[in-house]
């Protein structure tokens, strides 16, 4: 038919238009065979004679089909520093949840625990001193930079899942305790809290964040910031607790940096015959299964760690898909989980 180039395109006024795309259906139409042989011929296996396999070959050459790139999983490694003995349930929801993901993505994946030791040594994940490639890797927890470009030397793309420091230049995907401080704080400022305490290991960044995140909303409502009242998490805390009680500077409520640390406090103050929420309102974050269980059963910070779980496999594999762009910071904002652990004031 004049004007007519096969299957694939069309003239139309001196304009070369595109159709759809051709596939095995149409070569097979125009050839007068079945779909069958066209795909063997096509795929190079037996059954087809070398005569009528050229000829095939050619008439899809003319017609302009493309054979279908096959389709190659992502190969990615999952490294954590955190043995299962010290699982603390949320580390286990985030390791299930990244296996979930990989999974949904129709990934190739191997998990691995790399103990301190291996970090200090420089020592090879068990599957890569095998041999075995992979397309990224996923850092769960905190690991040294040190270590963290010796695994890069080996996988280019890389994604930290928690254990944010500002000094990666690395995707990484984390929770806000920035967010969370604030939030928690000016839930108890809402309910008539003044003098607000913080049960805190200072010594972590996301402490440090979370610390941030108290003081700038006691700030903003023109509350004073009593650093006395921020407890460390150490063989100190009931020495400090004791002297609070005795001396009535005990604060109306205490936040906690961890639903287990929560528990803790409550059994603390119950030994010194105070009760939660009566006297003292707790917050934590978390919302670890031991909140639900605590009595009184806690408020807490849920992480939201179905979707920032979602979040880490869809960054690396964008991270392997577009090697050379800018790396994300993506921090995840907690949704508040209320119980019965605060009281309005």
């Amino acid at each position: 038919m004049p004007g007519t180039i096969c299957c694939g395109s069309t003239i139309k006024r001196g304009i070369l238009l595109k159709t759809k795309k051709v596939t095995i259906t149409h070569i097979a139409e125009a050839m007068g065979l079945s779909p069958v042989s066209i795909s063997r011929a096509l795929s190079n296996q037996a059954g087809i004679s070398d005569e009528l396999k050229a000829a095939i070959v050619k008439k899809a050459a003319e017609m302009g089909y493309i054979k279908p790139k096959k389709h190659t999983p992502a190969r990615i490694l999952v490294l954590h520093q955190k043995p299962y003995s010290h699982d603390n349930s949320n580390f286990s929801y985030m390791v299930q949840g990244i296996e979930l993901f990989l999974q949904k993505a129709e990934t190739d994946y191997s998990i691995e625990f790399l103990d301190k030791d291996h970090q200090n040594k420089l020592i090879l994940p068990y599957r890569l001193s095998r041999g075995f490639k992979f397309d990224g890797v996923i850092l769960i927890g905190r690991f040294n930079l040190e270590y963290a470009a010796f695994i890069q030397e080996q996988i280019a793309n890389l994604i930290f899942y928690t254990g944010y420091s500002p000094a990666y230049d690395y995707d990484s995907v984390w929770f806000s305790f920035l967010h969370a401080g604030y939030k928690e704080c000016k839930y108890l400022l809402d309910r008539g809290h003044r003098r607000i305490g913080f049960i805190v290991d200072q010594g972590t960044y996301r402490n440090k964040e979370m610390k941030t995140g108290i003081i700038s909303a006691l700030e903003e409502h023109g509350v004073a910031v009593e650093e006395e009242l921020f407890v460390q998490r150490d063989e100190t805390l009931r020495t400090r607790l004791s002297k609070l009680i005795s001396g009535g500077q005990l604060p109306s409520a205490f936040l906690c940096d961890h639903d287990f640390t929560a528990v803790e406090l409550i059994r603390e103050l119950q030994e010194y015959g105070i009760k939660v929420p009566g006297e003292v309102s707790i917050l934590s974050i978390g919302n670890s299964e031991v909140s639900a269980f605590s009595l009184p059963a806690l408020t807490t910070m849920d992480l939201n760690i179905d979707y920032s779980c979602r979040t880490v496999v869809a960054t690396l594999l964008k991270r392997i898909a577009e090697p050379g762009k800018p790396a994300e910071n993506i921090a995840i904002l907690g949704t508040l989980v209320e119980r019965d652990s605060v009281r309005e004031v």
